[in-house]
């Protein structure tokens, strides 16, 4: 009778749950697929959930779209899923005073963080040329050479400023792409705040 047939039918043999589906693979297929792309591809690809999240206008101005051209180079090769570029650059669409210091971001700082927040800021005004590489010689010379920092800690309170966040796209590009007022605004409003 159907008793025997179920006990003959020995559920081990089945395959378990074939059609699950593998978030984690499936992830990272994604995320190579999505850092092979040609930049103009990723770019067209990342557009829709920039303007879904309200990150830039729909469509994107003309400056919003350069500002894309210049950082998502940058995010591309750090991005698992195009769902996650809004986060990572959405604070460079931001007034200087909507930046939110996310509270984990805020978490890292340590009790230098104002401090190397006043140098920085002192630095940056007096510096003629606003490029990634003069911003980062500069404050590399400030904060590591000469308050003994190691980089990993030094850029930190930067990088939340600018930011809010932990993790963010090269911190000189964002700066540079910012501008001079944008970038020392942001760093005046973390210290302020501390």
């Amino acid at each position: 009778g159907i008793d025997e047939m179920v006990t003959a039918f020995d559920v081990s043999s089945v395959n378990p749950n074939p059609a699950r589906f593998d978030l984690k693979k499936a992830e990272a297929i994604n995320a190579e697929h999505v850092r092979g792309l040609p930049a103009e591809d990723f770019l067209a690809r990342a557009i829709p959930y920039l303007e879904d999240q309200g990150v830039v206008a729909h469509p994107p101005t003309d400056t919003e779209l350069e500002v894309l051209r210049e950082i998502l180079p940058h995010v591309q090769p750090r991005v698992g899923l195009l769902g996650d570029v809004p986060g990572m650059v959405g604070f460079l669409f931001l007034d200087d005073a909507a930046v939110v210091i996310d509270d984990d971001a805020r978490s890292q700082l340590r009790d230098q963080a104002g401090e190397v927040l006043g140098r920085s800021i002192s630095t940056l005004e007096e510096l003629s040329e606003w490029s990634a590489e003069a911003l980062e010689k500069a404050l590399r010379a400030v904060l590591v050479e000469q308050m003994e920092i190691s980089p990993r800690h030094a850029f930190t309170p930067l990088r939340v400023a600018i930011s809010g966040r932990r993790v963010s796209p090269p911190l000189f590009e964002s700066m540079e792409l910012l501008g001079k007022d944008s970038s020392i605004a942001r760093l005046t409003g973390l210290r302020q705040s501390l």
